[in-house]
């Protein structure tokens, strides 16, 4: 019974470690790319498909699993719950979840390389090393200044999406271009409020963000531009497709869903942007960015899924 107990608590553990409640607002990364790269709701159902979906989830799983490892001094004071997590685990056997996953990854990039699929393997390896510099010393991307948000916007934001894409594709088109743009920007923007959040933390423990370079509310103002202009490109990019490929809307149900998920995406997006920029115009910032940022998971996932909609009935009505 002890033993029992005890693997369900590592495994739980372990769950925290991997911040799987945050994970389910990220799906739409990885299938967004697929869905608005595929030709046909069928190509969707290939091998290839499962292959990097579960590759992105390690990706993201090895990523997260490295941030707790490096940031377990810093979640003792202010994240109880992951600093408890990591040390029920143990270092020595997160380190080797690490490597174990990293193989995996390994492995499965790979099999894209070597099935011809070039350039989402390359991407993914990419996408390996921004998880890795982002936490890992002595690189430590997260606390170097100017360049804290990259390995996230690049890594978590861009990079899954195109990488999908080239499963279908061997070349950008104008559309996916504009599309990558706005969802990288709609969401580094609302992950500036955590950078906010986070001002008196990480100055304590000698980490640089934007939040302390250009100051809190200057950093919620780009935060507010950010979400809103990128929003908007996100939406105006799924709905570019149709137009640029020229094709023909034959479902008239899918066409009318797709459209009124467009309006509601962007309505969507408005509110969000509107709340951002109310936090940032508060007197006392650092209490209105941490009440701010208890709204991010729904932020994301009320951003992030009605686009992933649009991509779906844009298949369907096509």
């Amino acid at each position: 019974m002890t033993d029992h107990t005890g693997i369900l608590k590592e495994i739980k553990s372990f769950l925290v470690i991997s911040r799987a409640k945050i994970q389910l607002g990220t799906p739409p990364h990885p299938l967004l790319g697929l869905i608005l790269g595929a030709a046909s709701i069928t190509q969707l159902f290939s091998s290839i498909t499962l292959i990097y979906i579960s590759l992105y989830f390690l990706l993201i799983t090895f990523a997260c699993n490295i941030n707790c490892l490096y940031d377990v001094k810093i979640d003792e004071k202010y994240k109880e719950h992951m600093s408890s997590a990591v040390k029920n685990l143990g270092k020595e056997k997160i380190k080797g979840i690490i490597i174990l996953e990293a193989i995996a990854i390994i492995v499965l990039i790979s099999v894209l390389f070597f099935r011809g699929f070039v350039i989402t393997a390359l991407l993914s390896l990419s996408g390996l090393g921004f998880g890795f510099i982002y936490s890992a010393e002595p690189v430590r991307v997260k606390r170097r200044g100017v360049l804290s948000p990259f390995p996230v916007l690049i890594g978590l934001y861009i990079l899954p999406v195109l990488g999908g894409w080239f499963i279908f594709r061997d070349v950008l088109t104008l559309y996916i271009v504009v599309f990558c743009v706005g969802y990288a920007l709609l969401n580094e923007g609302i992950t500036l409020v955590n950078t906010c959040e986070d001002y008196k933390e990480d100055m304590e423990e000698g980490i640089t963000t934007w939040a302390h370079i250009f100051n809190m509310k200057r950093t919620m103002r780009v935060a507010f531009i950010f979400t809103t202009l990128g929003g908007l490109l996100a939406v105006i990019g799924v709905m570019m497709k149709p137009i640029l490929t020229g094709w023909t809307f034959y479902n008239i149900h899918s066409s009318i869903l797709f459209i009124g998920m467009g309006i509601v995406n962007t309505i969507a997006i408005l509110k969000i942007g509107g709340d951002i920029y109310d936090a940032g115009s508060k007197d006392d910032l650092q209490k209105s960015c941490k009440k701010a940022a208890k709204n991010m998971p729904q932020w994301f996932i009320s951003s992030r899924y009605p686009l992933l909609m649009m991509a779906v009935l844009l298949l369907l009505a096509l």
